[in-house]
Order: C-alpha cells, then structure tokens, then sequence
C-alpha cells in the first residue's frame, strides 16, 4: 500500500494538502497535481464554459446527506466512456454547488473508474497518492478533489459539511 494513501488534511488557507507519513517529495507531488487540476478547470468556474468543454449533463442533481453535500455532477461522457483511464487535469465530472444568488459554484472534481473497465487483477486506481474507493451504487470506483472549496473533511472525502442543496 502506498504511504500517501494514509490521511490527508486539506490547508484551505494556502491550497495545500499535508499528507501524514509522506516525505517532503511525495507532498509536493500531490500539491503539484493538484495545482495542475485547479489550473485546467480555472475556466469552468462558469458552467456554460464547462459546458462547451464536454461536462454537459447533471447526472446527480444535487446530493446532500446529514455528513453534508456535493452538489450537481456534470458528466463529461467521453471521459466516462474512455475504458478507465484516468487523468489529474481531466476528471469524469465537475461538481457544482448551489449558492445563496442561486447560481452553481465549482467546488469539487470527481473521478470515475466504471468497475468493468478493470481487469480482474488490475490494481484499484491511485490518484494525488490516493487510492479510489468502490461506490457500490453506480458500480465504480471514485475519489473527490475538493478544488474549490475547503472540506473540513478533507481534501478527498465524499461529502462536505460546507456544501448544502438547500
């Protein structure tokens, strides 16, 4: 098992993630990756823009639980349909959440294995030193990158406290 797949704590103040047992090298890889994932969906903070770019339908509306929210995700039906290939500055879906102007704010990126586009044998899919985790509801595996908006649950957990649907 890879050490960076141990805890990871999101430092919103400065975009950076610590991650618990990772030398210095690992961490700064991770934080690269992620500041390469900010930089290319910076220009789909508006929807109409991640629109043309691929992410076309909300394929959720918005999710919330009593552990909190993650809003609409937007499909980018190639990259789903890509055979499970897996890219930082490239996710499945873009996540939105509602805010009080009415209006849709980027807040997460989410990535997406479909379960049989593995192998049997195929190792489960790592990402910033984080290995996805099964969703049993849509048959894949899915790790979050909380991009646009702090997590006090960490940087790759499903669900927000600070994101709600209301």
């Amino acid at each position: 098992m890879n050490m960076l797949t141990s805890v990871s704590v999101s430092l919103a103040a400065a975009g950076i993630v610590a991650i618990a047992a990772a030398t210095p090298a690992q961490a700064a890889s991770v934080n690269m990756e992620l500041t390469q994932l900010r930089q290319a969906t910076a220009g789909f903070q508006a929807l109409d823009r991640a629109f043309v770019a691929g992410w076309t339908q909300d394929i959720t509306g918005c999710l919330a639980t009593p552990a909190g929210g993650m809003g609409h995700h937007f499909a980018n039906f190639d990259a789903l349909g890509d055979g499970g290939v897996v890219e930082a500055t490239r996710p499945e879906l873009l996540v939105y959440a509602p805010q009080p102007n009415g209006g849709l704010k980027l807040v997460a990126a989410e990535y997406l294995v479909f379960a049989d586009d593995l192998a049997v044998g195929d190792p489960i899919p790592v990402l910033f030193g984080q290995q996805f985790h099964f969703n049993p509801v849509v048959n894949a595996w899915v790790l979050h990158a909380w991009i646009g908006q702090h997590n006090p649950s960490g940087m790759f957990a499903d669900w927000n406290p600070d994101v709600s649907c209301d």
